[in-house]
């Protein structure tokens, strides 16, 4: 299934080899969001924007993006940093904090996403991570059942909410 994808990291040199990568997951996002969602940036405006965090994560201890690729053609990527534990959970003392996992459409089913989290799970442990956490997009139900069978489990709901816009007292 993943014959011929290897994994690599990836040199914070290099960030821009992933604007392709991140454009397919954002035109991904933009197909199965909902209509209640916020306009998105322009391709170009994105990019920079993300790659200026991922810039700022690999300052940090313990930060990775690892590349999935298919001869020289990078397929997908992971981006990785690190956190501190649950002031409230006992989950452990650091976390790994999964920011973008994107595989290109034609890749997708095919073990590139697996082994590129099969890896990042054996890079934290490696930095004693005992938790692995990541934000999937409402609507992104292809994702939810891929990270389910890669044994993630639903332990919050992140909410939004413009602040312009507060609810209308209704009176009742």
């Amino acid at each position: 299934m993943a014959e011929g994808i290897r994994i690599e990291e990836l040199d914070r040199d290099c960030l821009d080899e992933l604007e392709p990568l991140w454009n397919a997951l954002r035109e991904h996002h933009m197909a199965v969001a909902g209509d209640w969602l916020p306009e998105m940036y322009a391709r170009n405006v994105s990019w920079l924007r993300r790659r200026d965090q991922y810039a700022s994560w690999l300052e940090e201890e313990g930060a990775f993006v690892l590349v999935a690729r298919r001869g020289p053609l990078a397929v997908g990527y992971a981006m990785v940093h690190m956190r501190g534990g649950s002031p409230t959970w006992q989950l452990g003392e650091r976390a790994g904090e999964l920011e973008t996992l994107s595989v290109l459409a034609n890749e997708r089913g095919h073990g590139a996403g697996r082994l590129l989290l099969l890896e990042v799970r054996s890079r934290l442990r490696d930095l004693e991570a005992t938790e692995l956490s990541l934000h999937v997009l409402c609507g992104n139900e292809a994702a939810e059942r891929f990270y389910e069978r890669e044994g993630f489990k639903s332990f919050a709901v992140w909410l939004t909410s413009p602040v312009s816009d507060p609810p209308q007292d209704d009176g009742g």
